[in-house]
C-alpha cells in the first residue's frame, strides 16, 4: 500500500509547489508538473520510475481522463453547440485527421522511423487539452465563439484520437489489436470492429444509462435528489466501465453521457455542488497526471530527441494546425476567418497525449519486444517534448493574439 501511497503524496506536494510558481510567474502549472516529476522521478529516484509507468499508464491515466471528459462535455450547452456545429466537426475529423497524417509524415522524416512510429506520433498527438485551454481562456478573456469552438474541440478530439490510434495500430499492428479489445469476445474483422467499438457500442450504452439515470432521479423519493454528484459519477463511471468491459471506446461513451448528462438532467440545486466537486477532482488528475508521466520517462531518450521534438512541436503549432483550422473554417462562412485563425493558433497539447504516449512502451514491456520498447520510449519522448512545448508557448500569446486579431473593434 505504502508503495502506491508514496508517490501519491509526493505528487500532490509537487502539484501544489507547481501552482505556486505559475502564480508567481503568471504561466501554466502543467509544465512545471512535468519538470518536477522528472526531478523526482529519474534525476533523484524519490519515485520509481517503472513503478510510476505502471500506475500511470493502467489506473491513473485512463480514470483521470475520465473525469476530465464527463466534467468538461458536461459544461457543453447544446444551444450554444448549435451555433458552431459545422466548425466543430469538421475540427474533431478533418483538422484531427489531417493533422495526425501530416505530422506522421513530417516524424518519419525527422526520426527517420518506420512509417507506424511516425503515424502512432501523429494520433496521439492531435488531441487539444481543455485542462490548459480553459485557464488560459479565462485569463484572456477570450469570446464566446473561439472559446467554444475551442472547449469543444478539446472534449471531443479526445475520443477522436484514440480512434485514430486504434485505426492505426490496426492498419501496421494487427495481431496487437486485440490489447483494445474485450477479453471475453474478438471481431477479427477490423472495420467491423472500428465501427462497434468507436462508434454504436459507445453511443447504445451511453444513452441507454443516461436515460435510466435521468428516470431514477425524476421519480425517486425526494429524499434521494440530493445525492445528485454520486448519481452521475456512478452512471457515468458505469458508461465508461462498461464500454470498456465490452471492447468499445470507454473515452467516446463518456463524452456523449457528458453532453446529455450536462443539458438534459433536472437542473437542481445540487448542479453547482456537482461542478465544483468535479472541478477539485478533474484538478487532482491533472497533477497526478503530468508529475506520473514525468517521472516515468527515459532521460536518455529525452536528451536524444530534444531537437526533433522541438521541431515537430514548432511544425505542428505555427504549421499545419493553423492551415488545416484556417481551411476548414471556410465550410461555415458564419464564423469570423479571425476567430477560426485564434482557434488554429490556440490548439495547445496536454492531457490526453500524455496518457496515450506509453501504448507502444507499455506493449513492449509486456510482450518483451525489444523494437515495441525502443520505439515507444522514443514516441514517448517527443509526445513530452510536443506537449511541455506546447503549454510553454502558445498560453503564453493567447491574449495578445487575440487582442491583434480583434483591434478594429
Amino acid at each position: 500500500m505504502t508503495e502506491i501511497l508514496i508517490p501519491i503524496l509526493l505528487a500532490l506536494i509537487l502539484g501544489y509547489l507547481a501552482t505556486v510558481i505559475a502564480r508567481v510567474t503568471g504561466t501554466v502549472y502543467i509544465p512545471y508538473l512535468l519538470l518536477l516529476g522528472i526531478l523526482f522521478g529519474p534525476v533523484l529516484y524519490l519515485i520509481n520510475p517503472n513503478e510510476a509507468a505502471s500506475l500511470f499508464y493502467h489506473y491513473i491515466g485512463p480514470i483521470g481522463a475520465a473525469f476530465i471528459i464527463l466534467d468538461e462535455s458536461s459544461k457543453i450547452s447544446r444551444y450554444t453547440l448549435r451555433r458552431v456545429w459545422k466548425p466543430t466537426v469538421t475540427l474533431i475529423t478533418f483538422v484531427l485527421f489531417v493533422t495526425g497524417i501530416l505530422i506522421g509524415l513530417f516524424s518519419i522524416i525527422i526520426l527517420k522511423s518506420p512509417i507506424w512510429v511516425g503515424f502512432i506520433i501523429g494520433a496521439i498527438i492531435t488531441s487539444t487539452d481543455p485542462a490548459s485551454i480553459i485557464p488560459s481562456l479565462k485569463r484572456s478573456r477570450v469570446g464566446e465563439i473561439p472559446s467554444v469552438l475551442l472547449i469543444t474541440e478539446s472534449v471531443f478530439n479526445d475520443p477522436f484520437s484514440y480512434m485514430f490510434l486504434v485505426v492505426v495500430m490496426a492498419v501496421f499492428m494487427p495481431s496487437e489489436i486485440r490489447i483494445l479489445q474485450s477479453p471475453f469476445f474478438h471481431i477479427n474483422n477490423i472495420v467491423i470492429y472500428l465501427l462497434l467499438s468507436q462508434i454504436f457500442i459507445p453511443i447504445i450504452v451511453s444513452i441507454a444509462l443516461f436515460y435510466l439515470m435521468r428516470n431514477l432521479r425524476i421519480y425517486f423519493p425526494r429524499d434521494f435528489r440530493e445525492y445528485y454528484t454520486a448519481m452521475i459519477l456512478l452512471f457515468g463511471l458505469s458508461v465508461y466501465s462498461i464500454t470498456v468491459a465490452v471492447g468499445g471506446s470507454g473515452y467516446m461513451a463518456i463524452a456523449i453521457f457528458g453532453i446529455m448528462s450536462g443539458n438534459y438532467m433536472p437542473k437542481d440545486k445540487e448542479l453547482e455542488n456537482y461542478q465544483i466537486f468535479m472541478d477539485d477532482i478533474t484538478q487532482f488528475f491533472v497533477v497526478m497526471i503530468f508529475v506520473f508521466l514525468g517521472a516515468s520517462i527515459d532521460l536518455s531518450f529525452i536528451s536524444k530527441y530534444l531537437i526533433d521534438g522541438i521541431l515537430i512541436a514548432v511544425f505542428l503549432i505555427f504549421g499545419i494546425r493553423p492551415l488545416s483550422v484556417i481551411l476548414a473554417g471556410s465550410i461555415d462562412r458564419n464564423v469570423k476567418t479571425s476567430d477560426m485563425i485564434f482557434v488554429g493558433f490556440e490548439g495547445t497539447r496536454g492531457v490526453f497525449p500524455a496518457i496515450l504516449a506509453p501504448t507502444i512502451l507499455i506493449l513492449g514491456i509486456e510482450n518483451r519486444n525489444a523494437i515495441f520498447t525502443y520505439w515507444g520510449k522514443t514516441i514517448e519522448a517527443i509526445i513530452i517534448v510536443i506537449i511541455f512545448t506546447s503549454l510553454t508557448i502558445q498560453p503564453l500569446f493567447m491574449g495578445r493574439l487575440y487582442s491583434y486579431l480583434n483591434r478594429n473593434k
